[in-house]
């Protein structure tokens, strides 16, 4: 019998609003964890000050330029968000879509202080946002990165899809610093590569109340992305909360479901796709399963109910067992790229 991997080291800071950490095997030397670690965490800070949605960054002069003028060139640092994300948006059914900048403020989401207690948003711009949603659909770039809106109003956010895109950046970085075992933990969302001393790497997913619902091991370039609505929040009058995650076709919060997972390959996939589960809840699990090609995906429904896929199923390990609502065969490998 395989004797069990040392526990790894750990390295953390703060980035994206959250923690960071980078974990490697205990055999990792020290001079390469240092400027592997050093190296990354200044490429996330980095990413950072691009990508913020609200405090002054390249988003918000991009969006800036698109409301003033209505045409903007989009800088380097925002074409792989952009780039990445059309495609998702359309598999997600519009579960996903960066174009719900102008929503995410009108909630008061564009904050770091939680919970939000500002009054929401009337019904009346609500319903206006349902009948016409503004998407990222409606921006069109040329060659040379020359964009317009057909959405007057049009501002991005790029939240529900920055940390994975974080996270695929990190690999690259770390593989071209020669680093071949490390796991990435961006708030919870994490890539692994490699191993942790032979074995895989193992990552758990909270329920939200203080517990661990169960986990899964990683193997080499797979991503465990999550999305939950007890982090980010605010009070509705009647006491319910309100998560941040705002399901784009309605111009609402996502009430449906407690929490999503996904394990996928492909960081990026993962990252939309946990947060478009949510936005859809049950009613959409299975179109969204099919619609992002999904093999490994859970969703926890606001009555505490797991929906599954046989994938999943067969690799997260339950700490505790939910009852199941439903179980999709979307096959049993989690995703290729």
């Amino acid at each position: 019998m395989a004797c069990a991997p040392s526990a790894p080291s750990r390295q953390q800071w703060a980035v994206f609003g959250s923690a960071a950490e980078l974990q490697w095997p205990t055999e990792t030397p020290e001079s390469t964890r240092v400027v592997a670690a050093r190296a990354l965490a200044a490429h996330w800070q980095q990413r950072e000050r691009d990508w913020h949605p609200w405090e002054a960054s390249e988003l918000t002069a991009f969006n800036d330029a698109l409301a003033a003028q209505g045409k903007a060139t989009a800088p380097p640092a925002l074409r792989p968000l952009i780039e990445r994300s059309r495609a998702l948006v359309d598999g997600s059914g519009g579960g996903f879509d960066p174009g719900i900048g102008r929503l995410v403020a009108a909630w008061g989401f564009h904050t770091s202080d939680y919970p939000v207690r500002t009054p929401p948003p009337d019904d009346a711009p609500l319903d206006a946002w349902a009948t016409r949603p503004d998407s990222l659909r409606d921006l069109r770039c040329d060659e040379a990165w020359r964009c317009t809106s057909a959405a007057p109003a049009l501002q991005l956010d790029f939240n529900a899809v920055a940390e994975g895109v974080a996270l695929e950046e990190g690999a690259t970085l770390l593989r071209g610093l020669g680093v071949e075992h490390a796991l990435m933990n961006l708030g919870g969302d994490v890539l692994a590569l490699g191993s942790n001393g032979g074995a895989a790497w193992h990552v758990g997913l909270d329920d939200g109340e203080g517990g661990v619902l169960g986990g899964v091991e990683l193997r080499d370039g797979e991503a465990f992305m999550s999305s939950g609505r007890y982090a980010k929040y605010r009070e509705a009058p009647d006491g319910e909360r309100w998560p941040h995650v705002l399901d784009p076709r309605t111009g609402r919060p996502a009430t449906g479901a407690r929490l999503s997972a996904v394990l996928h390959p492909d960081p990026v996939r993962a990252d939309a796709a946990a947060t478009s589960l949510l936005a859809g809840g049950a009613e959409a699990f299975e179109a969204t399963v099919h619609g992002m090609a999904l093999g490994c995906a859970v969703l926890i429904d606001a009555e505490g109910r797991a929906w599954i896929t046989t994938g999943m199923a067969a690799r997260f390990e339950w700490q505790r067992a939910l009852p199941e609502a439903a179980r999709i065969d979307s096959g049993e490998a989690c995703g290729a790229r």
